[in-house]
């Protein structure tokens, strides 16, 4: 019994053990004694809770019910209850679990659920028996999972455990005091890691809302020593092999709901303290859901969606705000942030108090949740590491600060599936000087500004999981190169600004499949401002303030696509196009102010290259000495629409070359009256 009743922590490898472990477990000594569990009386029943007949026969069960044997007990959807055997050990069942006992034997027999177990301090081990693994828990307190066909699930609070496979009966291992183990769907057990006691006592549905338990100043015990150990910086990481590498990897997201049928991976998680938490190299990510960094392993929940666990703000413990509902405007998703579409669903969720990222975690997922979100109460930051993040065995992952920033730099992302970022809260910004390469869409949000000054790169295929988005409550500022086969999209409440070294360039995928360039920026009276660099293979362009008197300005900007559409669509809304521009179309270039005090305003030489050119405004300006060539191999003019043409010659009323500019090159069409003009199109839409 020395594996068990021993001080010492034991071997983290596992244990070949024979059957007389377990009589010893359940016999008799001087020093400890073995009270039969002939009988228990209910203590508490929440909500729905039967007690089953050996005949069949079943009835509500009410506090102060003998259990007997032959008796069963079995819980509800969202229902508990406690039992109190002769001998003062306390049992807790969680929801949907089915449980009853052998009388003169220290058994319990487990059908499928969760249960709570706490043996006396000195009594005789209690053994929990399940058709695949057993546990035997002494003088201790113990959290157990197990359903059937699915991972089971061991925690010490304090005490010791023996955790044993029946699938295959030669692996057993010790569990400490603050250690969980698991057994994997294939019936292999894991070495033991640590756990945050501390969380697990704060939100376990089978210690808040019950009684005080009388082995409590034991596990406080537990607490202050894993406290201790943290502050002092000590560490018991977990063996480097992933326990999780012979899990059937044909479990699918489904069965993650139905391990989770206990209610012990659903409902809001709780936060994760850290000053801040660090995602390290060594960190090991379990989307059943866990999380174990230094030998500690913290827990998350599972999301399953808006109609099952409400919003995916209030999940986190906020309140959803007005930006959380504001979306791309290409998105089927009404709901913004408040409710994910069901491609990012189910996910394995982390809350921390605060969070920072140094090095790329293990990730497994056995029970096949391949999408993880981590969210932080403030702000989330990263570690001049170096560190690549790939997120292996990940297919989507989000950071979202709940309220604070996102500041990203000395790390970088490759090689994995979707990134979501999300700035939340008034103010909060994201800066992205983590450079992001062969992914397959990338999304920032910010209720503030967004700056990307690093370079991405996004290669998906799947139609609609491929491209780049930004949106901002506020400013986008673009200061490097984003490379998409699936389109780009930056949207702002504010304005945007594309400097000299920003390039956005939208291409073809391997299929042949191109995507647009879309640009626009709502503030009403805000900018946007072009100097770089954007090109859509195939594609199209379009460039659109739609702010009351936004302006859109371009210097020293080359633009190509199939279609360019650039606008300033406010009533008083400006086009600007200033000095040094390239703008060229294979189908049509349209440049749009319509407003109805909306200006076109050419205030330096440009050339338009395009087979057809459609300049529309209430006022078209060519400032003088500037001259606007129109450039295409049949030589075809401009065609405007102006009520104002203040430009010479083509119509213009302007009275000499001193007074306004010109066109050049095919020139143009003499003017006719705006509302002639042929519509814009919508974003994306096509000529």
């Amino acid at each position: 019994m020395e594996s068990i009743l021993g001080t010492s922590t034991g071997s983290r490898s596992l244990t070949r053990v024979s059957i007389f472990v377990f009589i010893c477990l359940t016999a008799a000594s001087p020093a400890v004694y073995a009270v039969q569990l002939k009988a228990a009386r209910v203590t508490q029943v929440i909500k729905d809770v039967k007690l089953l007949g050996a005949q069949g026969a079943q009835r509500s069960a009410a506090i102060s019910d003998d259990v007997r044997e032959g008796t069963a007990v079995r819980t509800g959807t969202d229902s508990r209850a406690e039992l109190t055997f002769t001998d003062l050990t306390i049992t807790r069942l969680g929801a949907n679990t089915v449980f009853s006992f052998n009388a003169g034997a220290r058994e319990l027999d487990l059908g499928g659920g969760a249960v709570l177990l706490e043996v006396p301090r000195n009594a005789a081990a209690v053994k929990i028996n399940t058709s695949a693994v057993t546990a035997a828990i002494t003088g201790g307190t113990a959290l157990f999972e197990y359903h059937k066909g699915m991972p089971a699930k061991l925690l010490i609070l304090e005490g010791k455990g023996q955790f044993c496979s029946k699938i295959h009966p030669d692996e057993c291992v010790t569990v400490g005091p603050g250690e969980m183990a698991m057994m994997t769907i294939d019936g292999r057990i894991t070495q033991p890691t640590k756990f945050n006691a501390k969380t697990v006592m704060s939100t376990s549905k089978l210690i808040v809302g019950f009684p005080a338990l009388p082995n409590e100043d034991l596990i406080l015990e537990v607490i202050e020593q894993q406290q201790a150990e943290r502050s002092e910086g000590t560490s018991n990481p977990p063996p480097a092999n992933d326990f999780t590498s012979d899990i059937d990897e044909r479990s699918t997201a489904t069965t993650a709901m139905t391990l989770a049928g206990s209610g012990a991976k659903f409902g809001p998680p709780s936060a994760i303290l850290g000053d801040p938490y660090q995602i390290t190299k060594g960190t090991q990510i379990n989307t059943d859901p866990t999380i174990t960094t230094n030998g500690i392993t913290d827990f998350g929940k599972i999301y399953r969606g808006a109609d099952q666990d409400g919003p995916l703000p209030t999940w986190l413990g906020s309140t959803p705000s007005a930006f959380d509902s504001v979306d791309f405007f290409d998105s089927n998703n009404s709901s913004g942030f408040n409710s994910p579409d069901a491609k990012s669903l189910p996910l394995a969720g982390f809350l921390f108090s605060s969070l920072q990222l140094d090095g790329d975690p293990t990730v497994s997922n056995p029970n096949g949740v391949k999408i993880i979100g981590f969210a932080s109460q403030g702000g989330i930051t990263s570690a001049d590491s170096g560190a690549t993040f790939t997120f292996g065995g990940a297919s989507q992952v989000a950071f979202v600060a709940l309220n604070g920033s996102i500041d990203l730099s000395g790390i970088s992302f490759a090689n994995f599936g979707q990134l979501y970022i999300y700035a939340r809260g008034s103010g909060s910004n994201v800066t992205l000087a983590a450079p992001i390469s062969n992914l397959d869409r990338v999304q920032l949000r910010a209720e503030g500004d967004i700056q990307v000054n690093s370079p991405v790169t996004v290669k998906g295929t799947a139609q609609d999981q491929r491209g780049f988005k930004a949106l901002a409550g506020n400013n986008i500022v673009m200061n490097s190169t984003v490379t998409s086969t699936g389109g780009i999209l930056l949207q702002s409440l504010g304005g945007i600004t594309l400097t000299n070294s920003s390039q956005l360039v939208s291409m073809l995928d391997a299929m042949g499949n191109t995507g647009q360039v879309v640009i626009i920026a709502g503030g009403s009276d805000t900018q946007i401002n072009v100097s770089g660099t954007i090109q859509a293979e195939q594609g199209e362009v379009d460039i659109r303030q739609t702010g009351v008197a936004g302006q859109t300005t371009l210097n020293n900007a080359t633009i190509h696509g199939d279609v360019v559409k650039i606008s300033a669509l406010g009533n008083n809304g400006s086009l600007n196009i200033g000095s040094g521009n390239a703008i060229s179309a294979d189908s049509v270039i349209k440049l749009y102010a319509v407003g109805s005090n909306g200006t076109l305003n050419f205030l330096s030489n440009v050339t338009l290259t395009s087979p057809s050119n459609i300049l529309a405004a209430n006022t078209i300006n060519i400032s003088q000495g500037a001259v606007v060539t129109i450039a295409n191999q049949a030589n075809t003019k401009a065609d405007v629409f102006t009520n104002n043409p203040n430009y010479f010659g083509f119509g213009g009323n302007a009275a000499s070359p001193a007074t306004a500019g010109t066109f050049a090159g095919a020139g143009a069409n003499n003017p006719q009256p705006l509302a002639n003009a042929p519509p814009l199109g919508a974003p994306g839409a096509g000529p």
